[in-house]
């Protein structure tokens, strides 16, 4: 069963109490340095930029007084899926790869490119990964909702619905450790039936075949957990127009030198990425 325990390897959605100078900035600062993490993680192609981009991620872990391992445990859950990736990676080769051949395995081979691709795609995921857990690690759920309506408040003057948006997302956070707790209950119920999830048998594969049949189960019970919650708003009257905030964050000097930095990061990164082949 140890193997089955996936809530204590998400590492997203989970909100850490720490007394760090990360937790005090306000919402809207820890948005714009999720953007200067996320948003470069995705255009980049370099692998040096990536793995830059994870360290980065890391730095800002210890300075949040927030284990690495705790963050690296998240990245474990997506490890069959980035299997599978970079097998398909190598089986269709890109056409035109001229790089040296590195090793031939029957009718596949294993080109320079390819392994640079690979490791661009593995870097990526980290990033990423790391990136939206450490996000939720310093960020309580109120502060998630109103750091998105903070960030898109110049648009509700156009009539952008910022708030609604800024809900939705707060509660698309909230679900991911809701989510991978209902995966564990159905898979533990599979296993004590017999199936052999966790048991270590076959490779990443069949594995990960292994885990599409429950697909249906836990997005039954993730709609569920939705219309509850739902239904729970509904009953309390709740109504996205007029609200008012109960938590107003002051801007400080650590504030707005933290803003800055997460835009001058983020456009530092993406001018040296197109200077940056590999």
């Amino acid at each position: 069963m140890k193997n089955l325990e996936f809530f204590r390897r998400v590492s997203i959605g989970r909100y850490i109490d720490r007394d760090s100078p990360v937790h005090r900035l306000s919402p809207l600062g820890k948005y714009l340095w999720l953007l200067a993490l996320i948003v470069p993680a995705s255009l980049v192609r370099s692998a040096l930029m990536l793995a830059i981009i994870a360290a980065s991620a890391l730095a800002l872990a210890l300075l949040a007084r927030i284990k690495p391992g705790y963050l690296l445990k998240g990245f474990l859950p997506v490890l069959p899926l980035l299997g599978i990736a970079m097998a398909f990676q190598l089986i269709f080769t890109a056409s035109g790869d001229q790089s040296p051949v590195l090793v031939t395995l029957g009718p596949i081979t294993v080109t320079l490119r390819e392994v640079g691709s690979i490791a661009a795609l593995a870097l990526r995921f980290l990033a990423m990964m790391l990136s939206l857990g450490l996000f939720t690690s310093v960020i309580t759920e109120g502060d998630t909702a109103r750091g998105i309506e903070d960030l898109l408040a110049p648009l509700s003057y156009v009539g952008f619905p910022a708030h609604a948006l800024a809900l939705a997302v707060a509660v698309a956070f909230r679900f991911i450790p809701i989510v991978a707790g209902e995966l564990e209950s159905v898979v533990k119920a599979q296993a004590a039936r017999g199936s052999d999830f966790g048991a270590g048998k076959g490779g990443p594969i069949r594995k990960a075949r292994a885990y599409l049949p429950l697909i249906v189960p836990v997005t039954i019970r993730a709609l569920e957990r939705a219309e509850m919650l739902a239904e729970a708003m509904e009953a309390r009257c709740y109504r996205p127009k007029g609200r008012s905030r109960y938590v107003v964050h002051a801007s400080g000097t650590l504030d707005t030198v933290a803003r800055l930095g997460a835009i001058a990061y983020c456009a530092v990164l993406l001018i040296a990425a197109g200077r940056v082949a590999w």
